[in-house]
């Protein structure tokens, strides 16, 4: 029967694990997808954990029987905070989270999360009692490692897949299932083993070595760097992935696994050597790992280049979890063989529930501080690398602390002298193509690390080292897609961008003369960098009085916001990224729609180089769904990278053409932009109306929140490789599609622009020039001067406008350029002149002292 409540003990892991990596989904929708949401569930998560085990270090009269109460009470737990989450996600309550601040959303946390943590942390005492009491550190070792590699199960299971084959109400209740399967079996098995309901007797033998307190003290410890390093791995794996759900769960599998394996080692060396020893070694072990870890890292990647795909998904997880394994793993690994050995360095004297209920309450709640502390302080403050070399030294430390005797000091010494050899302060941290890129600026913030390089002929931000949010080469038509949505609305007064990125998208709304812009940016670093070195090509947007800077996840910003906006727009949001999805989901066209004045509309931009057709068709159903009248809109014209809006209303009226004329006319210089010279060029942009052909896309699924299709889907179909080749919907397959949809509206008048002959011309002119730009890159001069001949006779006076504007736009660039150096020169200058006051301050200070 114990074989039933070892298998008992691997289904509460599985989860365990699986319900942490759903709650941090269900928190990022209703608190935002930051470090602080990811902090708060970390928080409650080990907390609840390490009350739970502090609760039941006492033991219990019939310990199976509580077990199995305990598991059940887990299972209750998580669909309990399944219904909270659900009412969280209200638009009140959404509005009372975001005036309560960081606080109440601790406290709504807690709420929904420590009730089944607590029940978790007290079941590895509980049901140690019974079958670990003569040997708490080599069974509790083993009971250790079978829960963590259930947990394994538990992430495969959330990370990979199953909210989007069964949903995520369902992904819940197939955890509390799970929980309650292995708590039904544990009753069963206290109900027909006499043997089970009786406690084990204390035997006296075992003695503690050391101090309790010096076990808790290093529990702690190492439950905290243990914790911290997740973290900062996490972080350094992210400057070289795509970050999808699945490159995630993959280092956090690995992280699991090697702790798993080490708390079995540790069970196998207990037999065979002193905990004390192990326990120190392990630690000094785990502090050289750190930073051989980085440094193999480095090799690995090519001086942290970015790792894509190849061949599809299973092949890259599996360089994924390859890669892990050589970096990260060693230090886990290390990690998991501490635990195990001061349970056994307790001893047994007080029965098996009191050290592994004490020692795992010190180790979840040292969980909770490593992570707060390595993701909010210490990353901001020392940085990825500066964490982990003080994370090497600290685990020397704890090695000095649980030593056996002072032989063991030159070991430690040893391991100081390697630690300072492998500094990982030397490791680069952001990748340079080869190519005159230099860096400009670096940020490193809870977030994310953020980038200012200059690739010689751009100045790029960039966030985890491939991440391009935005260039100054491409500043045109970064503002064309703040232009073109507030150019559809008559006359805005309040819009808002969803992302800042650069700024220069969101400097089309003092360029129009909007009253009032409302810019959200999630990364608080993003918009420090955006303000210091982007401010010649935004128009020094973040300092002006009409535009308001929001440091907030932007689909919470508008579910607590009151206030209507004339005009919402969404920047390009990889769709692939942990969390992006969510904004692309009904549920976030939906709030956004609630958001809109009368006769307002909404324009979510979509960058076509990294989408695929099913993934478009997913995007446009969903969109659909909540916007009756719905247009396609281009940004540009690029045959391989190209842009696109999706633009809805639920109330469209055609534009005042004269008016629109008038408002091109009175833009300033600095946001000239040649095609927008004319009502004309804008109608080329249109791709025509979508509601009409709302069947092209029956046969995609909604993106909801309960069923995530492109956060999983979008990485699965992606097949990029580290040049960036991949069949996107782009090219030759978009130019079907918009012949396809141009045929199929032809007889009906754009919603925004009308019907009259002049728009339909400007509308096939504009499928025409994305015909010519597609010959121009395939060579096909032939065709490329038919096209550009058909152009020019539909549009003449948009064509002859941009090139005359040809010279002026070379002009405003050099002016801008000229505006960006000197401003640099005023930062050095102002730099200068604080350092020449520190040295007379200094030589002021030396002559008093003499």
């Amino acid at each position: 029967m114990t074989a039933v409540l070892w298998l008992c003990f691997g289904l509460s892991g599985a989860a365990a694990l699986a319900i942490e990596m759903l709650w941090m989904r269900s928190a990022g929708l209703v608190l935002g997808h930051t470090a602080a949401t990811v902090a708060m569930v970390l928080a409650c998560y080990f907390g609840g954990l390490g009350l739970g085990a502090a609760a039941a270090r006492g033991g219990a009269a019939q310990p199976v029987r509580r077990y199995g109460w305990l598991e059940l009470g887990a299972a209750a737990g998580m669909l309990w905070s399944l219904g909270v989450f659900h009412l969280l996600a209200a638009d009140a309550v959404q509005r009372w989270l975001a005036a309560g601040g960081a606080l109440v959303g601790l406290a709504a946390m807690a709420i929904a999360i420590v009730p089944a943590t607590c029940c978790f942390g007290a079941t590895l005492p509980m049901l140690g009692q019974a079958l670990a009491a003569q040997s708490p550190g080599r069974r509790g070792g083993l009971l250790y490692a079978l829960n963590t590699l259930g947990g394994i199960a538990g992430i495969a299971a959330a990370g990979f897949g199953l909210p989007a084959i069964i949903g995520v109400r369902g992904s819940y209740v197939a955890a509390a299932a799970t929980s309650a399967l292995a708590g039904a079996a544990a009753l069963v098995v206290a109900q027909q083993s006499t043997a089970a309901l009786v406690p084990a007797t204390r035997t006296g033998t075992g003695r503690t070595v050391g101090s309790p307190h010096r076990l808790r003290l290093v529990a702690a410890g190492a439950g905290a760097l243990g914790a911290a390093l997740e973290v900062l791995w996490t972080r350094l794996f992210a400057q070289v992935l795509h970050n999808s759900v699945y490159s995630f769960s993959a280092v956090v599998l690995v992280f699991v696994l090697a702790l798993a394996v080490g708390a079995s080692v540790a069970a196998w060396l207990l037999s065979r050597a002193a905990p004390a020893t192990i326990a120190s070694a392990a630690l000094l072990a785990a502090s050289l790992a750190t930073v051989a870890g980085v440094w193999v890292f480095v090799w690995q990647t090519d001086g942290l280049n970015y790792v894509g795909m190849r061949a599809g998904l299973g092949e890259y997880v599996t360089r994924i979890v390859g890669l892990a394994a050589l970096t990260a793993g060693p230090g886990a690994f290390a990690s998991g063989l501490v635990l195990p050995a001061l349970w056994a360095a307790w001893g047994n004297h007080d029965g098996a529930a009191r050290p592994l209920g004490d020692l795992a309450a010190a180790n979840t709640l040292g969980c909770i501080a490593g992570a707060l502390a390595a993701g909010l302080l210490a990353v901001p403050l020392l940085g990825v690398r500066g964490t982990l070399l003080a994370a090497a030294a600290l685990y020397v430390i704890l090695a000095d602390v649980m030593a056996p005797g002072p032989r063991w000091r030159p070991l430690g010494y040893a391991a100081l002298v390697g630690v300072v050899l492998a500094n990982p302060l030397y490791a680069p941290l952001v990748h340079l193509g080869p190519d005159r890129e230099t860096l400009r600026a670096m940020a490193e913030g809870s977030s994310g690390i953020a980038t200012v390089v200059d690739t010689g002929d751009d100045l790029q931000l960039r966030l985890d080292n491939s991440y391009v949010l935005g260039g100054t080469a491409a500043a045109v038509n970064e503002r064309r897609l703040g232009l073109v949505p507030l150019l559809l609305h008559a006359a805005p007064r309040r819009v808002a961008f969803i992302g800042l990125a650069t700024g220069i998208t969101a400097s089309a709304g003092p360029a129009l003369g909007v009253p009032e812009t409302t810019v959200v940016e999630i990364v608080p670093d993003v918009a420090t960098l955006a303000r210091r070195h982007f401010a010649a090509w935004n128009a020094g947007l973040l300092e002006r009085s009409d535009v308001r800077l929001v440091l907030e996840d932007g689909r919470r910003y508008l579910a607590a916001n009151r206030a209507p906006f004339d005009v919402i727009v969404a920047d390009l949001f990889v769709p692939w990224h942990t969390g992006a999805g969510s904004l692309y989901s009904r549920e976030m066209y939906e709030i956004v729609a609630r958001r809109l004045a009368p006769g307002g509309l909404f324009c979510q931009w979509l960058p076509l180089y990294q989408l695929t057709r099913d993934e478009f068709d997913a995007i446009a159903r969903t969109f659909l769904s909540v916007f009756p009248q719905a247009s396609l809109w281009r940004g540009d014209f690029y045959p391989n990278r190209p842009v696109v809006g999706l633009v809805g209303q639920f109330d469209a009226q055609p534009l005042d053409l004269v008016r629109v004329g008038a408002r091109l006319e009175q833009l300033p210089a600095w946001s000239h932009d040649a095609l927008l010279t004319a009502p004309r060029g804008l109608a080329m942009l249109s791709a025509g109306p979508l509601t009409p052909v709302a069947d092209l896309f029956a046969g995609a699924p909604i993106n909801t929140d309960d069923r995530p299709f492109i956060e999983f889907t979008a990485p699965r179909l992606t097949r990029i490789n580290a040049a960036g080749d991949k069949d996107w919907f782009s090219g030759e397959a978009l130019a079907a599609f918009y012949e396809t949809l141009a045929t199929r509206t032809a007889s009906l008048p754009d919603p925004l622009l009308g019907g009259s002959a002049s728009i339909a011309e400007a509308r096939r002119a504009g499928m025409l020039l994305y015909r010519y730009a597609l010959a121009a890159t395939t060579h096909d001069e032939v065709a490329a001067g038919r096209l550009e001949s058909e152009v020019r006779a539909l549009v003449p006076e948009v064509i002859q406008n941009a090139e005359s504007a040809e010279g002026l736009a070379d002009v405003v660039e050099a002016r801008r350029t000229l505006a960006g150096l000197r401003s640099e020169q005023e930062q050095v200058q102002r730099r200068l002149d604080a350092l020449e006051h520190r040295l007379s301050e200094i030589d002021r200070s030396a002559e008093d002292h003499q």
